[in-house]
């Protein structure tokens, strides 16, 4: 599982590297991605339904919150 730390990122930012590494990965391959920006949860979940790819995971730390993605 690739992972990537995104903690001092804002969205629209924290979607656009989430993006281009789901690009990079093969297909059913998971991504981890770390993020402290509130709105990532909303923004991340919203695109990758709108793009089939699956949250297997979202799971708040206290200060960041952690997202499994699925690549379909």
């Amino acid at each position: 599982m690739e992972c990537l730390d995104l903690q001092g990122k804002v969205c629209p930012f924290v979607l656009f590297y989430t993006k281009k590494k789901l690009e990079k990965i093969p297909v059913d391959e998971k991504l981890e991605v770390i993020a402290n920006d509130p709105t990532a949860k909303e923004t991340i979940s919203g695109w990758c339904k709108a793009h089939h790819h699956e949250i297997l995971e979202i799971k708040d730390m206290g200060t960041h919150i952690k997202i499994i993605i699925l690549k379909h």
